[in-house]
C-alpha cells in the first residue's frame, strides 16, 4: 500500500531530503559513545549523522544508546554495517535505523542484495518480528504497510570496479544514493592514504558527473568545507564533514602541544 508523500517523509525525513536538490550536511561518528552522539546532535549545522560499525567499536547496543540519545534532536541518523549482509541489516534496522549507508557496493546485483536485506518479503528477505524499536514494539500497528517504502539504501561506492559499475548500481530499484568512499577508492586506484592525489581527485570529480548525469544523489566523506565547496562543483550533494575522532584527535594534540611549551 502506497502512503502519502506528508507521511513519507515525516516517517523518514532524510529519505524526504534526499529527493531535494539542496546540500545535505552531515558527521561522522565512530567513537561509539552516547553523550559524544548528543552533544553533536544539539547543534544546528549537522542535519544527520553517520554511525559508523565497519571501521568502530559500534554494535547494536552502543548503537542503541546513541539513537536514544538524538532521539528528539532533529537530526537523522544513517548507519554503516560492517559488510552487505542481511543479518547485519536485519539487526541495525531492528533497533531503529531507516537509513544505511552500505559499504562496498561493487555491482547491481549487490545493490540489490542489499535492498532485499532491507526490504520484508515479497519484495526482500528481511526478517520479521513483530516486536522491536524500529515498530515502536508493536505499537505501530500499520508498520508492515509502509515501511519498505521509507527505507533509504547508499551505496557505497570505493573501489575502481565500483566506478566501472556506476550507472547500473545507481539504476538499481531501492538505491536511493551513492556515496564516495575516499579512502578505499584512493586505495583501489594505488594511491593508498593520498586522497588528494590528482589521480584520484580526477576519479571523484568524473563520478560526481557521471551521477549528476544519470540524476543520481551522491555524497562524499569530506575533512572540511573547503572540500564540501569543490565537491559541490562536482555534482555532490550529501556530505559527512568531519569526524569525532579527528576532532577529539586535534583537540587532545592541541592541548598537549600547549602543556609541553608551558612546562
Amino acid at each position: 500500500m502506497a502512503i502519502s508523500s506528508g507521511r513519507a517523509a515525516a516517517e523518514n525525513p532524510f529519505k524526504a531530503a534526499l529527493r531535494g536538490s539542496d546540500p545535505i550536511l552531515g558527521f561522522w561518528s565512530s567513537l561509539a559513545n552516547p553523550v559524544l552522539a548528543e552533544l553533536v546532535a544539539e547543534h544546528s549545522g549537522f542535519q544527520w549523522m553517520l554511525f559508523d560499525t565497519e571501521h568502530a567499536p559500534n554494535d547494536v547496543h552502543t548503537l542503541l544508546a546513541q539513537l536514544q540519545a538524538i532521539r528528539f534532536s532533529g537530526v537523522s541518523a544513517v548507519v554503516r554495517p560492517a559488510r552487505n549482509h542481511p543479518v547485519e541489516i536485519k539487526r541495525v534496522m531492528d533497533i531503529g535505523f531507516r537509513n544505511l549507508l552500505i559499504p562496498c557496493v561493487q555491482s547491481a546485483d549487490e545493490a540489490r542484495e542489499a535492498v532485499r536485506a532491507s526490504r520484508y518479503p515479497p519484495a526482500g528477505v528481511r526478517g520479521v518480528s513483530g516486536y522491536h524499536r524500529n515498530n515502536g514494539y508493536g505499537r505501530i500497528a500499520d508498520y508492515f504497510e509502509f515501511i519498505d517504502d521509507v527505507i533509504a539504501i547508499i551505496a557505497q561506492i570505493e573501489t575502481r570496479e565500483a566506478m566501472e559499475q556506476l550507472e547500473d548500481i545507481a539504476a538499481v530499484e531501492g538505491v536511493d544514493a551513492l556515496f564516495v568512499g575516499p579512502g578505499d577508492l584512493a586505495a583501489s586506484l594505488g594511491h593508498l592514504g593520498q586522497i588528494k592525489a590528482e589521480p584520484v581527485q580526477e576519479a571523484i570529480r568524473a563520478i560526481g558527473q557521471r551521477a549528476r548525469a544519470q540524476g543520481c544523489k551522491i555524497g562524499i566523506a569530506a575533512g572540511t568545507i573547503e572540500d564540501v565547496a569543490r565537491y559541490r562543483d562536482w555534482g555532490y550533494s550529501l556530505f559527512t564533514v568531519g569526524s569525532d575522532v579527528n576532532l577529539f584527535r586535534g583537540a587532545v594534540e592541541g592541548l598537549s602541544d600547549a602543556l609541553r611549551n608551558y612546562a
